[in-house]
């Protein structure tokens, strides 16, 4: 079988752009395998909810979770972050990363009210402008709008807080949160008769 110029060509471009020449993920070393190349080291829903809320609470995570909540960034987007890394890192597969999307946004939304931060479900994507007759354009996106939030409503009316174990639960609710150093503090108000002015 000869080689062709076309194929040498294509095989040089490949190389040069940076690209993996097709079939190379096949002669990679099984020792050096990829995390989702792996068998996932979750494969029960119970352990993988555990262990992403054990993730979750751990003391860097959650500043970085809580403070990107205060940010505006929606919860959906943090779940598929922290999901979509662990499928990455080999500890559950695709099944189970959808299985854990809702007890994890849920968890996510208790974590955040008892931090007393309010919190979006998506974050808001910049609008980009098109050349048009503005008002046609007002019409479909008041009716993409309309449709979008009936949407919204149907799935936060189906996020079943059954989805995450009682014991899970319990531990939200034992959670401490404490402020960050960098918030105001309020000075609590004193009566005692010294403090008291004339």
């Amino acid at each position: 079988m000869a080689i062709s110029e076309k194929q040498i060509e294509f095989l040089q471009n490949s190389l040069d752009a940076g690209r993996a020449i097709p079939g190379q993920s096949l002669t990679n070393s099984p020792n050096q395998a990829y995390g989702w190349e792996r068998p996932p080291e979750f494969t029960n829903p119970n352990d993988t909810m555990y262990y992403i809320f054990e993730t979750l609470i751990d003391e860097n995570t959650i500043t970085n979770l809580l403070t990107s909540i205060k940010n505006k960034v929606g919860i959906i987007d943090l779940t598929s972050i922290v999901l979509y890394s662990g499928f990455l890192e080999g500890k559950w597969n695709p099944d189970m990363m959808t299985l854990m999307f809702e007890p994890t946004m849920y968890m996510m939304m208790a974590l955040a009210e008892k931090a007393n931060i309010d919190y979006v479900l998506e974050s808001k994507d910049e609008e980009i402008e098109e050349e048009g007759d503005p008002d046609e354009k007002l019409e479909i996106y008041a009716q993409g709008t309309n449709a979008l939030q009936k949407i919204k409503q149907e799935s936060l009316n189906k996020i079943n807080p059954q989805s995450v174990s009682p014991e899970v639960k319990e531990a939200i609710e034992e959670l401490e949160i404490n402020p960050s150093l960098l918030e105001r503090v309020n000075e609590p108000e004193t009566n005692s008769l010294l403090s008291r002015e004339k």
